[in-house]
C-alpha cells in the first residue's frame, strides 16, 4: 500500500494545482504547444516538476522518489488534465518507470529510476502496432539475438512523446513471431530507428516508430532472461488506462467550471444565460457525470494500490464510465459555449480534444465494456 496519508494526498493535490494555476495558464500552454522547438512541451517545466518531486512521486525512496502509488499518480495526472499539461508524464512516470521497476534487472533499476526522478530521462512506451487495434498481445516486431546483440525489426503505432523521448520502451517477440514477448530499451537516436512525428488530436506531439535492423546491446533488454512479458504489459496498459481516466477527470472538472463562468457572463434577453433553468439543469448533469467518473476512478486507483483481486475489472469499469462522461461533458461544454467553443481562442475547444483523446487512449469504452462482458461470462461459467 502507498505510504501517503489522506492529508498528504490533499497537500499534493493542492500544491500541484496551485503551481500550475500560477505558472501554466492558457497563454503559456499556447506558447509551448506552438513553440518553434517542435518538442511540444517545456523542458523548463519538466525540470521544475522534477525539482518539486512530481516525477518521483511513485518511485521508491531509494531511487529519489516518494514511495507513492497509483493514487498519488492519479492526483498528478488529474492536475495535468485540469491544466492541459503537455509534458510526457504518462509515458515517463506512469508507463516507462513502472516497466523498468517491474521488468528490469537490479542494475537497470538502480541506473535508470533515479534519472527519472531527477528529470534526466524522458521515456515513451511503444507497444501498439498497425493493424492490432487495442489487442495487447498483437506484436509482430521481432528481436533476433545475434552474438552479443539484439537486432530489432518492426513498426509501432503512434505513441505520445516518442518524438522527444531519450529512450523508447519497445515490445518485441524474441526470435520469431511465435516467440515470447520482451521489452527493450531503445535509444531514440539509435541506428535504424525512424520516427514519423505528428500531433495527436489534442495537439500533443508523438510519433510512429519503425525499426530496421536496429542493433541493441544485450543489456538493452529489460530483465536478463527470456521470460514472456505479456502479463507485465497487461498490467502496464491497465495503469496507463486508469491514469488517462484520472487525466480526464481533471479536464472535466475544469471544463464544467469554465462553462459555469461563461454562462454567468453571456447575456440573452437582458439576463445572464446562467439564470435559465434549462441551462442550469445541463450544468448539473455535467457536474454529476464528472463526479461519478471521479468516484469510480478513485476506487480503481485504490484497488490497484491495495492489490485487490478485482483491481483489473475496476480499471476496466472506470474506463467505460469515464469514456461516457468525457464525451458527454465535453460535448455539453461545446454546445453551451456556442460558436465560440469551436475556436482556438478559447481553451474549451482544446479541452474537448483532450477529453476525446483520453476517451480512446489505450482502449476506448466499447473495448473495455466487451472485456468486462467476457470476464463476467468466465466468472459465471466457473
Amino acid at each position: 500500500m502507498a505510504i501517503f496519508s489522506s492529508d498528504e494526498r490533499q497537500m499534493l493535490h493542492d500544491s500541484i494545482n496551485a503551481f500550475l494555476r500560477e505558472n501554466y495558464a492558457f497563454e503559456r500552454w499556447k506558447k509551448l504547444a506552438r513553440g518553434p522547438e517542435m518538442e511540444g512541451f517545456g523542458r523548463t517545466e519538466w525540470a521544475k516538476y522534477a525539482e518539486l518531486g512530481w516525477l518521483g512521486v511513485a518511485l521508491p525512496e531509494w531511487a529519489g522518489g516518494a514511495g507513492g502509488g497509483m493514487t498519488e499518480l492519479g492526483i498528478v495526472l488529474a492536475a495535468a488534465g485540469r491544466h492541459m499539461v503537455l509534458e510526457p508524464l504518462l509515458g515517463t512516470i506512469v508507463l516507462g518507470a513502472r516497466a523498468i521497476e517491474e521488468a528490469g534487472t537490479q542494475a537497470q533499476r538502480a541506473t535508470l529510476l533515479p534519472r527519472i526522478a531527477t528529470g534526466g530521462l524522458v521515456l515513451a512506451f511503444c507497444h501498439a502496432e498497425p493493424g492490432g487495434g487495442y489487442a495487447r498481445d498483437y506484436v509482430h516486431a521481432i528481436a533476433r539475438q545475434e552474438g552479443g546483440e539484439f537486432i530489432v525489426d518492426g513498426e509501432k503505432s503512434f505513441a505520445l512523446g516518442a518524438h522527444a523521448a531519450d529512450t523508447l520502451i519497445v515490445s518485441a517477440r524474441l526470435g520469431s513471431q511465435a516467440g515470447p514477448l520482451g521489452l527493450f530499451l531503445v535509444p531514440r537516436d539509435a541506428g535504424g530507428v525512424r520516427l514519423n512525428v505528428a500531433p495527436a488530436l489534442d495537439g500533443r506531439l508523438g510519433a510512429t516508430v519503425s525499426f530496421a535492423g536496429t542493433k541493441l546491446a544485450r543489456h538493452a533488454r529489460l530483465g536478463d532472461d527470456d521470460e514472456d512479458r505479456l502479463a507485465t504489459i497487461d498490467r502496464l496498459i491497465d495503469r496507463g488506462a486508469i491514469a488517462a481516466c484520472a487525466e480526464a477527470c481533471g479536464a472535466m472538472a475544469a471544463v464544467t467550471e469554465a462553462t459555469v463562468e461563461y454562462l454567468k457572463t453571456r447575456q440573452q434577453f437582458g439576463q445572464a444565460l446562467a439564470k435559465f433553468q434549462v441551462l442550469q439543469h445541463r450544468l448539473v448533469d455535467m457536474s454529476v457525470s464528472g463526479e461519478e467518473a471521479r468516484a469510480i476512478v478513485h476506487a480503481a486507483l485504490q484497488a490497484l494500490d491495495d492489490n485487490a483481486p478485482h483491481a483489473q475489472r475496476a480499471v476496466w469499469a472506470a474506463k467505460v464510465q469515464t469514456a461516457r462522461a468525457a464525451r458527454f461533458v465535453g460535448g455539453q461544454a461545446i454546445q453551451l459555449h456556442g460558436g465560440m467553443g469551436m475556436t482556438d481562442e478559447l481553451a474549451i475547444g482544446h479541452y474537448y480534444k483532450r477529453l476525446t483523446l483520453c476517451e480512446t487512449l489505450l482502449g476506448d469504452g466499447e473495448f473495455y465494456l466487451k472485456k468486462l462482458g467476457v470476464a463476467a461470462v468466465a466468472c459465471a461459467v466457473a
